[in-house]
């Protein structure tokens, strides 16, 4: 036996013109405070980001000089520190040494593109990576042209799906300027 069918619950529609002007004024009025929200939220997150750059600055620039005093002490330090058996040592609870970064690809006197050229050029297809995409929108106007290639897109498969959905538009108003300019204690 199927399961009992369910029914959406009933929705209250406006019964008059009125009622529906009365309705689409206040769906109006809330979008607009949403929005207001939210721009008042991303000025306030502006705000504050200013002020953690502004604050975080300075211990960049420190921690920076730090780092760069370390590196020159650890180039003289290391080996007797690893005894030339490690590459790091735990030293004030953080780990100091070297590290092998990952391998990168780097060029000479070519650039990607020539490199990619030639190697296409050479056959070798071991190292060349080829990627294929569908143009949607060329492929829409064609089966909206109902040209040979839309004919042959139909056939394999493909349509266009567009369809009527309801909407209500409101005029927004225009955002304030949310740039952040510096306050000063004056």
């Amino acid at each position: 036996m199927a399961p009992p069918r369910r029914k959406a619950p009933k929705q209250e529609a406006p019964q008059t013109l009125e009622a529906a002007i009365a309705l689409i004024a206040e769906y109006r009025d809330l979008n607009d405070t949403i929005e207001q929200l939210a721009a008042d939220a991303g000025s306030a997150i502006a705000r504050i980001e200013a002020e953690r750059d502004r604050m975080a600055k300075p211990l960049e620039v420190r921690a920076s000089a730090i780092f760069l005093q370390l590196r020159a002490w650890w180039a003289v330090a290391a080996p007797e520190l690893t005894q030339n058996k490690r590459k790091s040592v735990p030293l004030a609870g953080c780990l100091i040494g070297e590290r092998t970064s990952p391998p990168a690809l780097k060029l000479r006197k070519t650039t990607m593109a020539k490199l990619v050229e030639k190697l296409v050029a050479l056959k070798k297809a071991a190292v060349i990576r080829t990627t294929h995409k569908l143009d949607k929108p060329t492929a829409i106007k064609a089966i909206q042209a109902e040209d040979e290639l839309g004919r042959m897109l139909g056939e394999l498969g493909a349509y266009v799906a567009q369809g009527e959905e309801f909407f209500v538009d409101w005029p927004r108003p225009k955002p304030a300027d949310t740039a952040t300019t510096p306050e000063t204690d004056e």
